[in-house]
This record gives C-alpha cells, sequence and structure tokens, in this order.
C-alpha cells in the first residue's frame, strides 16, 4: 500500500477526483451567483386601461393669482432659501414631502432646490387648472452671492373647498436641469438608498452543488481510509510473525 501511495499514477487520479469534486461545487455556487436571464412572466389582468383626461384649463382671475403668488413667495423665503425650513412644511404638499417626517424636514435636507433669492424677477403662468397651477418664476440672487438670476417652475395644487382652501407646493424644479441632477443636489445628506434585494430559488442549487461535492469525495476519502488500514494491518501480521 505504501508503494501504491507513492505513485506518481495513483497521485494524479486522486488530484483529479479531488479536482472534479472542488468543480462541481464552484459551478454551483457561480449558478447561484450570476445574474439570471430569464424573462419575468408578463401579468395580465380584466381591469380596464387607465385613461389619462387633462382638465380643461381655467384662467386664473387677479385674486386667485395673487394666492397663488403668495403661496409661492412664502414657500421661497422659507424652502429655498433655507431659512426658517420647518415654516415651509405646512405649506407644502404632501406628494413633495412624501418619507419625510416634521423634524427631518426642518433639519433642510429636503428635495428642494436650495437658491439664495433676494426676490421674484419675472414671473408668468406656465398652466393653469381648477385646482393645479405652474409658475415660471425668474429669481434674483442676493448681492455678494455671485449667482446669476435663475429660473425654476413652481407647481402648486389646491387643498380644500371653494370657500376655505390653500394652495400647497407639489413641485419645484430649475429650469433646463434633470430629475437626477436635482434630487443629487438637493438630498446629499440623505445619502445612497440601496437597491431592493431578494433571494432568488436559484440559491437551492447551491447546497445540492455542495452536497455533489462531497459525494465525489467520499468514495476517495473511503478508499484512502481503507488501504491505510490494510497497510497498517500489514505491517502489525509481519511484526507479529517475524522474530
Amino acid at each position: 500500500m505504501g508503494k501504491r501511495l507513492s505513485s506518481p499514477r495513483f497521485r494524479r487520479r486522486l488530484s483529479w477526483l479531488s479536482a472534479a469534486g472542488l468543480l462541481a461545487g464552484a459551478i454551483a455556487v457561480a449558478v447561484v451567483l450570476l445574474p439570471s436571464s430569464k424573462p419575468k412572466p408578463e401579468v395580465f389582468t380584466k381591469a380596464p386601461p387607465t385613461v389619462y383626461k387633462q382638465p380643461h384649463a381655467v384662467r386664473l382671475d387677479r385674486a386667485g393669482k395673487a394666492e397663488v403668488v403668495f403661496a409661492a413667495s412664502n414657500f421661497i423665503k422659507t424652502a429655498v432659501r433655507r431659512v426658517h425650513v420647518d415654516a415651509s412644511w405646512d405649506m407644502t404638499d404632501p406628494s413633495l414631502k412624501q418619507g419625510f417626517t416634521r423634524s427631518q424636514w426642518a433639519n433642510g435636507a429636503i428635495p428642494v432646490v436650495p437658491y439664495p433669492a433676494a426676490g421674484i424677477r419675472q414671473l408668468k403662468i406656465d398652466w393653469s387648472y381648477r385646482n393645479d397651477v405652474a409658475l415660471d418664476i425668474v429669481l434674483a440672487p442676493e448681492a455678494g452671492s455671485g449667482l446669476p438670476p435663475k429660473s425654476f417652475m413652481i407647481e402648486l395644487k389646491r387643498k380644500g373647498g371653494t370657500a376655505h382652501h390653500r394652495w400647497l407646493v407639489a413641485s419645484w424644479a430649475p429650469q433646463g436641469v434633470s430629475e437626477a441632477s436635482m434630487l443629487a443636489d438637493a438630498a446629499k445628506d440623505q445619502g445612497p438608498i440601496p437597491p431592493a434585494t431578494g433571494l432568488s430559488s436559484r440559491w437551492l442549487l447551491l447546497p445540492a452543488g455542495l452536497l455533489l461535492g462531497v459525494l465525489l469525495m467520499l468514495p476517495v476519502y473511503l478508499g484512502l481510509r481503507e488501504r491505510l488500514h490494510g497497510a497498517r494491518a500489514e505491517r502489525r501480521h509481519r511484526r507479529s510473525s517475524s522474530f
């Protein structure tokens, strides 16, 4: 047996069997970790398709325009200028402050692009519906800021009945800047959002691959143990029969 274990051919065969077991386990791990190219099944529903109906345009009268400009000005003085940001909480539509608490909003890390505005230079109505108005606003910078005048688009939604209503800011975006850049600049302190993760059914292949590797190595282990036991028994027999 000692000669058999020292045989180069036997050692090569043993190495190949061990490598086969390790390869089987590695293949199982790779199948689990590599992304799946299998497309997700399509889901059909019997519900009727949703058709968007554009609301009818409504011309703002003098009083209505004054209300909208007043709400926009207060939002600029607080949220945009980052002065008493907590006061802008009640001026903001729930769609814009979704995911924030009042205390988080007051800290200033909000999805509103800041600007050191000294006042409104120009203003025009972009669209006007019964409960939805958008304004194009050009802001003048504070003296000494070194910034040029900047144009923004502000959208406001009316909440409440005809007699008692308020205009709340639902959107604030600089003109000519992508939404991705706007959110990155406005909410730097929030940090990156972790991607959604989930366990795939392919993880079930991992224990199967490991088991396959163990099964391939088991005959090698048993064969070696049997041969070693046989060699020890033979040596003991020779020692006991010799004088």
